[in-house]
């Protein structure tokens, strides 16, 4: 009786343990290209919320004549983030947290938006900022959340951040 209830018990907490944000707060911003590059601000909170100011979208079938802007994607959304998304997201911050990891390549290329990514833990903050990332990074990590910019999300009022972008 007596191991059946401690074998209960562990299960228990095996099965309902969840992991921990690897973040107090990420933010994320690009800036514009020379072509149909978004320009997006985003904040992701440890509690899933996330704050989304959308400044520059470009609409996907643009004519000839020019590149049209997608008002209807641009302004100020808020929303929360799903289970499924958080625990990816803290994954891949857990994976671009490790020492080695090479986020930038070397050379610069000038018609590219630069990107910055700020992961804040207690009062520390990491900082990755490039104008040429690597595959890597930018398959992992920048496209998950330029998905999560273009996600469907409620429009939301102006807000303001307390983030200074003093990375360097």
């Amino acid at each position: 009786m007596k191991n059946t209830l401690l074998i209960v018990i562990l299960f228990s907490f095996i099965g309902c343990t969840q992991e921990n944000p690897k973040f107090d707060k990420i933010i994320y911003k690009t800036t514009s290209c020379f072509g149909t590059c978004p320009t997006y601000y985003l904040q992701i909170n440890s509690d899933k919320t996330f704050q989304l100011f959308a400044e520059e979208v470009f609409k996907d079938d643009f004519s000839i004549y020019g590149y049209e802007l997608d008002s209807s994607k641009m302004g100020y959304f808020k929303g929360k983030l799903d289970d499924a998304t958080f625990q990816n997201l803290n994954k891949k911050i857990q994976k671009i947290s490790e020492p080695n990891y090479k986020y930038y390549n070397d050379g610069f290329i000038t018609d590219t938006p630069t990107i910055t990514l700020v992961i804040q833990r207690g009062g520390d903050k990491t900082c990755y900022q490039t104008n040429y990332p690597t595959d890597n990074f930018r398959i992992h990590v920048l496209n998950f959340l330029n998905k999560i910019c273009k996600g469907t999300t409620a429009k939301g009022e102006k807000f303001k951040t307390d983030y200074k972008f003093d990375c360097y």
